[in-house]
């Protein structure tokens, strides 16, 4: 009996707390991801802790099929239990799967993330070697394209291809520029990433610009720990100017900042450079200081980084001089081993670099050489036949005008020998009309009348005003001009005053110097246009080449 109640005992003891940690799994899945992973780096002094906040976030991020919010509760359990092939395993699994149905984001990303993660542990040969794998798994995704531009660069400047990585981080900053994605996470470093190349580059006066555009940015946005970053690009800056107690300010500065991001890589950097700018203000003190710290930090994280190179060099020469030969041969151990580290990873580099971008790149341009020159040939022949197109034009223009000029000559020739007008006929009598010839007689008289006291010349005639004055009605005299004057009476005014024109024009030397318009409101025309129209009509020239040629002709 006492074995049976033992056992619900236990049972029940068992029921209870399953229930109770069933309880707080599903109090925890009910909590954002923020708030998880703020309770994660609250609780990082705790591992169990900050374990179970890694794990939660990672499961919920499953339940709710999150890809990037499972891996990044993998990467937190794995930084929190010191083991990354947690996170890298996880990687792999997740490619292995997104591999057989590729989509927009996946596997592409992860390859980034993966590359981003070696990046971030300076092994930059491992980064290069997945960002290579993200490229060609990369689909359809301006935003990742763009991403990749960014760790490219960062690891082209690592290896001291600094122009390069400024053209990429220019393209990838236009980008988020333009897509206003500044103030997101992925892209709000792009700033400080211009203004360290220009650093590098020694364009101090533009470094100086994008680390101000960055302040700016991270003020709007409220981000705290980009700022801080800023102050240790200012320091950089400050460095390279060789303002040494300014730069040793804003590295200061900038430690708390990285500390809380836990960046060591650049932790180490920071106190290297400190201990070197203390050795340049000959603070001997400060500057064995921080140079223990950079190499302690080394100690604790085994992250190379070629700035140990100066530290090394330092504690080298400092136990040199205090004749500490143990310390002396530690140190040029840990040198040789940086800079056979530095080497490799720079060989690697190059050599992936060499064979997937530098060489396709070649190809690629290769092609489009290729293409430009098949262009240049198709556009060669196409000119050649536009040319012998536009050749043969010329000269049928030239034939054309040559033979237009005889043409004009022989009118104006004919023109200037002609004695009596050419649209004045004789009278012939006719009763096609039948109109009494007493009456065409009395219409042909006032017609030669009018002809000769030059009436035509009034602007304000027309066929009404002459048949009064002529007395007869409009339709007698139209019937006698259209049957003896061979004209409409439009016609038969216009000649009339061109006739009269070109006879003034011969004889007149002062109206050669009159302008058309002058000659046309003269003779009755109501502008120069009808003038020209009616003068070229009756002669086949203009006025201004008669005129012209009178001239010529009149020298000669």
């Amino acid at each position: 009996m006492k074995k049976i109640f033992f056992l619900f005992l236990i049972v029940g003891f068992s029921l209870e707390v399953f229930s109770k940690i069933q309880i707080k799994k599903d109090t925890l899945s009910q909590k954002k991801f923020q708030e998880l992973v703020d309770s994660f780096y609250v609780n990082k002094h705790d591992t169990l802790k900050a374990a179970k906040y890694a794990k939660a976030i990672h499961n919920k991020a499953v339940i709710e099929n999150d890809t990037m919010n499972m891996l990044e509760g993998k990467f937190f359990l794995a930084d929190i239990l010191n083991d990354k092939n947690i996170y890298l395993n996880f990687c792999d699994s997740l490619i292995n799967i997104t591999k057989k149905h590729p989509s927009k984001n996946f596997p592409s990303a992860i390859y980034y993330h993966k590359s981003i993660f070696y990046f971030h542990e300076g092994i930059n040969s491992k980064a290069l070697e997945e960002l290579t794998l993200s490229k060609q798994t990369l689909r359809k995704n301006d935003s990742l394209k763009h991403l990749l531009f960014i760790q490219l660069a960062m690891i082209k400047s690592s290896v001291g291809e600094v122009e390069k990585a400024l053209t990429l981080y220019k393209k990838a900053y236009l980008f988020a520029k333009q897509k206003k994605y500044l103030n997101h996470e992925d892209f709000s470093t792009l700033p400080l990433n211009i203004a360290s190349a220009y650093k590098k580059l020694n364009k101090i006066d533009s470094a100086f610009f994008y680390n101000n555009k960055a302040v700016s940015l991270y003020e709007k946005i409220n981000d705290s720990l980009s700022l801080g970053y800023s102050f240790y690009i200012l320091g950089s800056i400050e460095n390279r100017r060789k303002n040494y107690n300014e730069s040793i300010a804003s590295y200061k500065k900038s430690i708390p900042y990285i500390i809380s991001d836990e960046n060591y890589r650049i932790l180490i950097r920071v106190y290297a450079k400190i201990g070197v700018q203390y050795n340049f203000l000959k603070d001997k003190k400060n500057a064995l200081k921080y140079h223990l710290k950079a190499d302690s930090l080394f100690n604790v994280r085994e992250i190379p980084s070629k700035y140990l190179e100066d530290t090394y060099k330092y504690l080298i020469n400092q136990y040199k001089k205090n004749k500490n030969l143990k310390k002396q041969l530690l140190y040029i151990n840990k040198l040789l081993e940086i800079k056979d580290f530095k080497l490799n990873e720079k060989n690697k580099i190059n050599k992936t670099l060499t064979e997937e971008y530098d060489i396709p790149n070649l190809v690629s341009e290769k092609k489009q050489v290729i293409e430009k020159l098949e262009k240049e040939v198709q556009e060669s022949r196409r000119n050649k036949i536009i040319y012998i197109s536009l050749l043969v034009l010329s000269f049928t223009l030239i034939v054309y005008q040559i033979n237009k000029k005889r043409t004009l000559k022989k009118r104006f020739i004919a023109l200037v020998n002609e004695k009596e007008p050419a649209s004045k006929e004789e009278a012939q009598p006719t009763n096609k009309h039948e109109l009494s010839n007493e009456t065409i007689n009395t219409i042909i008289n006032g017609l030669e009348s009018f002809e000769k006291n030059a009436d035509f010349l009034n602007s304000k005639i027309n066929l009404q005003l002459l048949a009064d004055r002529l007395d007869t009605n409009t339709s007698y005299l139209s019937k006698i001009i259209n049957q003896h004057k061979k004209n409409s009476f439009s016609n038969y005014i216009n000649n009339l005053r061109v006739e009269y024109t070109i006879e003034k024009l011969k004889n007149n030397a002062l109206w050669r110097k009159y302008t058309i318009k002058a000659i046309a409101k003269e003779v009755g025309f109501k502008s120069a246009e009808s003038f020209s129209n009616a003068f070229y009509k009756l002669t086949g020239i203009k006025p201004s080449y008669f005129i012209k040629e009178l001239e010529k002709s009149k020298k000669n």
